[in-house]
């Protein structure tokens, strides 16, 4: 059996719902405030796990930590490798417009005090076969990404949020790479709204050692590895009420069927299924289904 380790962030998220997105020098009141657990890492930790991997987490909290490691817990995630540091926890502000769009501000806090000694420990209890997943919201990332495949892991990296110096970082190491469209437009240098086949064909020559995942929200996914046709998938037709977590539920499952053997077409219909029927509820992690729920919905979907 193969192990998902989620090498990432987990922040606590305050959602703040509110009738349109801050302008620049505009103040706004919101309608109401809710904190969730969340962080790119927690969420995509807890979508593996509910779509039936083996998940472990590992990273850093601050004293304030005890809810995301309950939310993990809770999902099924191991938690056995996430430290407690002396910074605070890392947290996200989250507006969400009546539309369901959102804008999101982060503090890295203890996510960015990640140590060499304590990513050696943990990629000790790791091997072939096994999965590091990994996102741009902790710091060591390239010595976690070359870490990794010396101890014979795959690597998958969500390139998000993209930053100008992840492509200085070893990314002919990874087996997957993750984006949406602005992170794929960045890569590979073409316009955000590009022809999707465009996008994903230009990044597969870019990056020929990786199966890329491209994500464009309700205008489907795209998946291609160099040599290898494109693959698309629409999106499932949902009214979004918050697509906070829809990337995280959607990397989260297609690693898992990947890893499990499952066919390219077959794990991105489970992707999408299980991305949909997140934004139809409030909050990141406490949104994501689980994958009863998400073959269920299949079953139904002509």
């Amino acid at each position: 059996m193969f192990k998902i380790l989620c090498f990432g962030s987990l922040n606590l998220d305050y959602v703040y719902q509110v009738e349109h997105l801050v302008a620049p020098a505009e103040t706004l009141s919101a309608v109401s405030r809710a904190v969730f657990p969340g962080g790119k890492g927690l969420n995509q930790a807890v979508a593996a796990a509910r779509a039936g991997a083996c998940v472990y987490q590992a990273g850093a909290v601050g004293a304030d930590g005890a809810l995301l490691l309950e939310t993990l817990a809770s999902a099924g995630v191991r938690t056995e490798y996430v430290r407690q540091h002396e910074l605070p926890t890392g947290h996200a502000i989250i507006e969400v417009d009546r539309h369901g769009e959102n804008a999101i501000l982060l503090y890295g806090g203890a996510n960015q005090s990640l140590e060499r000694s304590e990513i050696d420990e943990t990629l000790q209890h790791f091997a072939k076969g096994d999965l590091l997943l990994v996102q741009n919201e902790t710091n060591e990332l390239e010595y976690l990404i070359r870490s990794a495949v010396q101890h014979g892991l795959k690597v998958a990296l969500n390139v998000s949020p993209f930053a100008p110096e992840l492509i200085k970082l070893p990314l002919e190491l990874c087996s997957y790479l993750l984006v949406n469209e602005v992170e794929g437009a960045a890569l590979s240098g073409l316009r955000q709204d590009e022809d999707g086949e465009k996008l994903i064909t230009a990044l597969a020559e870019r990056y020929p050692h990786s199966l890329v995942i491209l994500t464009l929200g309700a205008r489907g996914s795209w998946c291609k590895a160099q040599g290898q046709s494109a693959v698309f998938c629409r999106s499932c037709k949902v009214k979004a009420v918050d697509t906070t977590a829809a990337g995280d539920t959607y990397t989260g499952y297609i690693l898992t069927a990947l890893m499990e053997g499952q066919g390219l077409e077959e794990a991105m219909q489970l992707a999408s299924c299980a991305a949909a029927l997140a934004v139809t509820r409030q909050g990141a992690a406490p949104s994501i289904p689980h994958r009863a729920e998400v073959t269920a919905r299949l079953r139904e979907r002509p």
